[in-house]
């Protein structure tokens, strides 16, 4: 699979509950399937990503899904002056978290906790949004 920022291949990475992490070597973004991510969400308590909200930011290029090679959509939740962002497939709804969110682990546990934790944040800011 190739990474949708960097164009490279992504390594395989396993979370200990059994989902797996696609991660570029060069950018240290991540690719994760939604029913994994949602997966993860859940078995930390967070909400599943349909329940976080967000909205979709039209007029960004995001990059190309690398599985169904369609346009990422860039989802923002937040504040609008600083928001908190993902990419999503509207096709699979595989996700796409690049580094500056706060993901560039080593392994997939390490992947996984920092993901609750971006998406932690994107749930409570989303929840009081201004």
């Amino acid at each position: 699979m190739e990474c949708p920022q960097c164009n490279v291949d992504m390594t395989e990475l396993t979370i200990g509950t059994g989902q797996l992490v696609n991660r570029c070597p060069s950018c240290t973004g991540v690719w994760i399937d939604v029913a994994d991510l949602n997966r993860v969400l859940l078995h930390n308590n967070l909400p599943g990503l349909e329940s976080m909200g967000g909205r979709a930011n039209i007029e960004e290029m995001a990059g190309q899904c690398p599985v169904d090679l369609v346009d990422l959509v860039v989802i923002e939740g937040g504040k609008k002056s600083d928001p908190l962002r993902y990419d999503s497939c509207e096709a699979c709804g595989g996700i796409w978290l690049e580094a500056d969110a706060g993901v560039d682990a080593e392994t997939g546990d390490e992947a996984a906790e920092q993901m609750v934790e971006f998406f932690r944040e994107y749930a409570k800011s989303s929840s009081h949004r201004a």
